[in-house]
């Protein structure tokens, strides 16, 4: 356990500040659904059983692409997968404390400053381009303001750190802020990345049952459905998203949750497949790398032709669409190769201290069906800022000091 002396500067600030004392579960007793192993093969088996029902007209017709494609996906991750932990066994670490003091002082001091960033850009955008899409036109929801690339990740970032803060009133105030933010640009969404990372930090800080954890997934998993449904049928009428989405018509009577559920798994799945079934290569162009950049310097898609294609719908085509166009089957085998590194040492070396990195890293990964959301600048942001979180307000191996409340 670590002794006060060697942290004088945060010894001394935590006796000033509150702080609350907890302990993380062992690696060992993490539940299943927060081990990326399983997040993946879970995502694949969502996709194939999707793409297996043809819920649209131009869903992609037999298996034999996308059983190509998970074939190669599957062993270029678990190559990585494997490897990556192997080696890391070979440079073991000194075992984690999982006992913390968190500075909720320090905390909220942030979320305030986070919440002053996210306001003020809400009111630049309102004053330049008008009232967001919720109290404005709700079908500007894609263009509509600038600075999202910041905006996003601060509301995101807010709402996910008020669940660590112990004091009920700043916890709502907090959590109310983040969600009305990104429902005034309504990012249904940013709203499901929100809520996910949040179960996702629940669920590593806890030290509640695994029966109990499983319960709430299934609650949790009813609400988010019930949510993306609501969000959906507000800003795309029933008829409008029947005819864009081309849904068969034998499934028109459906219910809505069922179809906007189906159809947002499979339809990216489907656009992949329909890519590599009409080569639409033409070497390399380094466009995986343009979400990296500010909306400003991004220049424009190469790849955008593959939108007059018919058989694409909505542009989404998972995670591996823009490395499936810059390298084709290469580029599936190495986009998957580096997740699988990844995953193997956030399972070996970021858990469980590192559970506010951690939780975004395995709500990217729980959304690999829908598009890559490990590129993109307002992740990078969000990580550097929960990084920054877990270095100013968390002490590992502190016994209590003064002013200390029980977790």
């Amino acid at each position: 356990m670590a002794s006060p002396a060697l942290w004088p500067a945060l010894t001394e600030r935590f006796a000033k500040h509150k702080v609350v004392h907890g302990e993380l579960k062992p690696l060992r007793e993490i539940p299943l659904f927060c081990n990326p192993l399983i997040i993946f093969l879970g995502n694949w088996v969502l996709m194939m059983a999707s793409l297996s029902v043809q819920v649209t007209y131009v869903t992609y017709p037999n298996m034999g692409m996308p059983l190509l494609l998970f074939g190669i996906s599957l062993g270029s991750f678990l190559f990585g997968y494997i490897v990556s932990r192997m080696l890391l066994h070979k440079w073991p670490t000194p075992s984690h404390v999982a006992s913390y003091s968190l500075d909720t002082t320090q905390l909220w001091q942030l979320n305030l400053l986070l919440c002053g960033a996210a306001m003020t850009i809400i009111v630049f955008n309102w004053i330049l381009t008008g009232p967001p899409p919720a109290v404005g036109d709700p079908s500007s929801y894609l263009t509509y303001g600038r600075f999202k690339q910041v905006l996003f990740p601060v509301l995101v970032t807010v709402t996910v750190n008020a669940t660590l803060d112990p004091s009920r009133w700043r916890k709502a105030l907090f959590i109310l802020f983040g969600i009305a933010g990104m429902t005034l640009y309504i990012t249904r969404g940013l709203l499901m990345v929100a809520l996910l990372q949040m179960f996702f930090v629940f669920a590593l800080k806890t030290r509640m049952s695994k029966r109990k954890l499983y319960t709430i997934l299934i609650c949790f998993v009813a609400f988010t459905v019930v949510v993306i449904t609501v969000i959906g049928n507000a800003r795309t009428a029933q008829g409008v998203f029947l005819e864009y989405l081309q849904i068969r018509h034998k499934y028109s009577d459906w219910p809505m949750a069922y179809l906007w559920l189906t159809s947002y798994v499979s339809i990216p799945f489907s656009n992949l497949c329909w890519l590599f079934a009409k080569s639409n290569f033409h070497g390399p162009t380094l466009a995986f790398l343009y979400p990296l950049l500010p909306s400003f310097l991004t220049p424009s898609d190469p790849h955008a032709y593959i939108h007059e294609d018919l058989s694409i719908i909505d542009g989404a085509s998972t995670y591996l669409a823009a490395y499936a166009l810059d390298f084709s089957y290469l580029g599936i085998y190495l986009a998957n190769l580096l997740l699988g590194i990844g995953c193997g040492w956030m399972r070996e070396r970021a858990l469980p201290r590192g559970f506010l990195v951690a939780s975004i890293f395995l709500t990217c990964l729980s959304f690999i069906f829908f598009s890559d959301m490990f590129t993109p600048l307002s992740t990078i942001l969000q990580i550097a800022i929960q990084t920054a979180v877990q270095r100013r307000c968390f002490l590992w191996g502190a016994e209590p000091v003064t002013a200390m409340v029980p977790e």
